[in-house]
């Protein structure tokens, strides 16, 4: 009878920290609105006028026990659940039924799980959580001037293009890959000090890189390439730009120029949109920005137009 006594009580027990569970707290925790609130008070106008990340509501995806999953969002009128929401697993921009940007997130200790993949300790996937956040939500501005639906209407060309085998080609390609590792190289010089040398350098390693595209290609596919990898530079290295911005004033470090190889598919638009980004903001005269995400010119565009100035 005693042991009849000691299984009830432990399923008892067993039912009480269930309910705990099925009735914890549906909104997001006190870390993550402390992160989310630092990054969104972050003062971007000197860098790209008009970008402030607290322009954006925030969507938060909080997982909790037996189901009871939900999403949060966060602005300035404060929190709420949003029901019937697809899941999110990481973070990104989305656009809401009434054609709001929103910044999608999943929450702090979520993202240190994920970071934990790559090696961060706690306080660097914090900061990493901070600059993606600013990433996204520059994405959102991206959104508001329109590029967002060009990059996604020229974006679903490609894939029905040539682009793909095009870019498994020259992700397969050691010369290619030689020739932009140079490039990035000599970018990161440029970047470093941007003087006359440097900036012909780098022309120099970008004119070897197409000539290299035109002699191994069709000129068809060779120009259907460097449009997809303008586009992508153009909205993956601005964002990545802000996102090195972010980290550098949260952290309190200088920027960091560096590339660790070739990177596959479209990765390697992130750091070459990055360090064209920052050349060209170093640029004293050039305005670049005010209509960069509402007409076709490209960085290299822009770059020898800085050579003239």
């Amino acid at each position: 009878m005693k042991k009849y006594k000691q299984i009830l009580w432990l399923l008892i027990g067993a039912a009480l920290i269930a309910s705990l569970f099925i009735r914890q707290p549906r909104f997001i925790d006190a870390h993550t609105i402390d992160l989310i609130d630092q990054a969104r008070r972050l003062d971007f106008e000197d860098c790209w006028p008009g970008y402030q990340p607290d322009m954006y509501p925030v969507e938060v995806y909080k997982r909790n026990l037996l189901g009871r999953d939900s999403i949060v969002r966060y602005d300035k009128n404060g929190l709420y659940e949003i029901k019937d929401k697809t899941p999110v697993y990481a973070l990104s921009m989305d656009v809401d039924p009434d054609g709001q940007a929103v910044v999608r997130m999943i929450t702090a200790r979520d993202y240190q799980s994920l970071s934990d993949m790559g090696n961060y300790d706690g306080p660097s996937a914090d900061l990493s959580y901070q600059a993606v956040f600013a990433h996204e939500a520059f994405h959102c501005f991206q959104f508001d001037r329109g590029f967002y639906d060009l990059f996604k209407q020229r974006t679903s060309a490609c894939q029905k293009s040539s682009v793909a085998a095009t870019s498994w080609k020259l992700d397969h390609d050691p010369e290619y890959q030689k020739l932009w590792v140079d490039e990035m190289h000599r970018l990161i010089d440029y970047a470093k000090e941007g003087n006359a040398k440097n900036h012909q350098a780098y022309l120099h390693s970008y004119q070897m890189r197409l000539d290299y595209l035109y002699s191994s290609l069709e000129a068809e596919d060779a120009d259907e390439y460097l449009s997809y990898s303008a586009l992508y530079e153009k909205s993956e290295g601005t964002a990545q730009y802000i996102e090195n911005i972010a980290l550098s004033r949260l952290s309190g470090k200088k920027l960091e120029f560096s590339i660790t190889g070739y990177g596959a598919d479209a990765s390697k638009f992130y750091d070459s949109g990055f360090l064209k980004s920052y050349i060209l903001d170093q640029k004293k005269g050039l305005d670049w920005k005010t209509d960069f995400f509402t007409t076709d010119k490209t960085f290299e565009d822009y770059l020898l137009e800085a050579d003239r100035l």
